[in-house]
């Protein structure tokens, strides 16, 4: 399972679908991130209290569209075509689980963001060692986003508890791959907010989808794999016999059972 090629993989379905998918991430561009700027430009302002409205607000456009991209993933990963058609139609069927879901981590996003920067502030000599960790568990929440979206599809049942208890199993259950996947992909977000390389703004949403779709996929049959392997295993051992019939080797170094 080795996340480089997981991202090679996404990267070259994305390039097959450049066209509609750049159309789409621009879209989710244009809806998604005003929002969020204004609650950065309200946070530097020092207005708290605006900045946590406008951050909870991006639950509203932020579960329409990336669920309608997750759809689109989905099915490149699946090897269908897509269009915008497809991307309206998973929008308009999963917006309120999306709503649900997105809204959740939003909150939780705040909550931790409210503690990192109270425990920067504080000069207590433990101050430093609680900012520590809530920096950590701020990206270990951020990393969830890789598997929120893809697990808000694949799940029989929609459930938010659920989705979140699978992600954190998926993150925490393979942790090297989903650090060095969330390390590539803030390397991408951060390349595509460089000036030189600003249009490749426009497509990182749909290259993340894909990625991320691919990849919690890629960790769902590393689990079934091994699950079926530990009961096979299981198995295995349970027909073994565990005092097998002592035997005696007679004349002619024949095996006979003893009486």
């Amino acid at each position: 399972m080795n996340p480089f090629r997981v991202f090679w993989q996404s990267a070259r379905d994305t390039f097959e679908d450049l066209l509609p998918l750049t159309l789409i991430s621009t879209v989710w561009l244009l809806v998604v991130l005003p929002l969020p700027l204004l609650a950065g430009g309200f946070a530097v302002g020092g207005a708290p209290l605006g900045a946590a409205a406008f951050l909870l607000l991006t639950t509203l456009p932020m579960g329409i569209v990336s669920t309608g991209l997750t759809v689109l993933a989905q099915r490149i990963h699946e090897g269908r075509t897509i269009s915008w058609s497809d991307f309206v139609a998973g929008a308009r069927q999963y917006y309120r689980f999306g709503w649900q879901l997105y809204g959740a981590w939003l909150a939780g996003l705040l909550i931790l963001v409210v503690n990192l920067v109270f425990y920067a502030q504080m000069e207590a000599p433990a101050s430093a060692y609680l900012m520590l960790l809530f920096a950590y568990l701020l990206v270990a929440w951020i990393s969830l986003l890789i598997y929120l979206g893809p697990l808000a599809l694949l799940q029989e049942r929609p459930s938010v508890r659920l989705a979140f208890r699978n992600a954190f199993v998926l993150a925490f259950g393979r942790p090297l791959f989903t650090i060095v996947t969330q390390g590539l992909m803030s390397i991408i977000v951060f390349l595509s907010l460089w000036p030189p390389l600003l249009l490749l703004l426009l497509i990182t949403p749909a290259l993340l989808a894909v990625w991320g779709f691919r990849a919690t996929v890629t960790l769902i049959a590393d689990a079934e794999a091994r699950r079926a392997a530990q009961q096979e295993h299981q198995r295995a051992v349970a027909t073994t016999p565990s005092n097998p019939p002592a035997t005696e080797k007679g004349r002619g170094g024949q095996i006979r059972p003893r009486e």
